[in-house]
């Protein structure tokens, strides 16, 4: 390996580095009926919170960890640096297929 001829060297001192713009994805966090909590960072695709997108992240992480179906998910919300950005009831998770 090496750098292909002709081509100088790059002088990192000098370079010039792009700002970067970080967006933190919110985090859901789901609570089911048998006391097991999980927590998903969940990319959005927009402004509005992607509540289908949560719950299914959520069960998956559940199957994954425990090896057995969801229990329903008795409450969750997403949240971002600590701050709640909305909460769901089980009403409203209940009728996400």
């Amino acid at each position: 390996m090496g750098r292909k001829p002709g081509k100088p060297p790059i002088n990192r001192e000098n370079a010039v580095r792009k700002p970067t713009t970080r967006v933190i994805s919110p985090t859901f966090v789901a609570a089911f009926a048998d006391g097991e909590i999980t927590r998903m960072t969940t990319f959005q695709s927009g402004k509005t919170l992607n509540l289908g997108r949560g719950v299914r992240l959520a069960r998956a992480a559940y199957e994954s960890r425990t090896k057995q179906a969801p229990p329903p998910i008795v409450e969750a919300h997403y949240e971002r640096d600590g701050e709640v950005l909305e909460s769901y009831e089980r009403e409203q998770l209940d009728v996400v297929p």
